[in-house]
């Protein structure tokens, strides 16, 4: 059901993007509009790319330090989010893309977003994935316990 609510929304997106585009044209006038839009678009692609550039860094540092980095990554691909939606014209989009570049907006949804995500899933046997570890599920009322499988090279070092 909720794949069927966001496809009628996307749907309905330009329609509306086209609706506002004439309330807005019909008030400032088409010239001053259209150098709203072009406008709005170079300073948020300045900004994204500006804002992005700092993000993956960040992320490189997370990588290069052994972090997981799924909340930079998460930032980084909400940025890019963020310059498509400001690119595209219209000024639904363009208020959608400025909102994700208010970090903590952008935090806000991220953490929406990690919060949505599953933390485990089954596998079978009685083995639960959970955060790229498999872990043992021996009954309800006992927590479950750590597979130690060592990885393909055959080294158990770095478990």
């Amino acid at each position: 059901m909720p794949l069927v609510i966001a496809l009628i929304l996307l749907l309905a997106l330009p329609f509306a993007e086209i609706a506002v585009f004439i309330a807005v044209g019909s008030e400032l006038g088409i010239l001053r509009t259209l150098a709203l839009m072009i406008l709005s678009a170079i300073i948020g692609v300045m900004i994204v790319r500006h804002q992005g550039i700092g993000h993956l860094r960040r992320l490189r540092e997370n990588i290069r330090s052994g972090e997981p980095p799924v909340a930079d990554l998460l930032h980084t691909v909400l940025l890019v989010i963020a310059g498509i939606c400001l690119v595209i014209p219209g000024f639904i989009t363009d208020a959608a893309g400025l909102a994700l570049l208010i970090p903590p907006l952008r935090s806000a949804v991220a953490r929406w977003i990690i919060g949505s995500m599953p933390r485990g899933r089954r596998s079978g046997g009685g083995v639960v994935i959970i955060e790229g570890e498999a872990w043992e599920q021996r009954d309800d009322d006992i927590p479950p316990r750590r597979i130690d499988r060592p990885y393909r090279d055959g080294r158990d070092d770095h478990l």
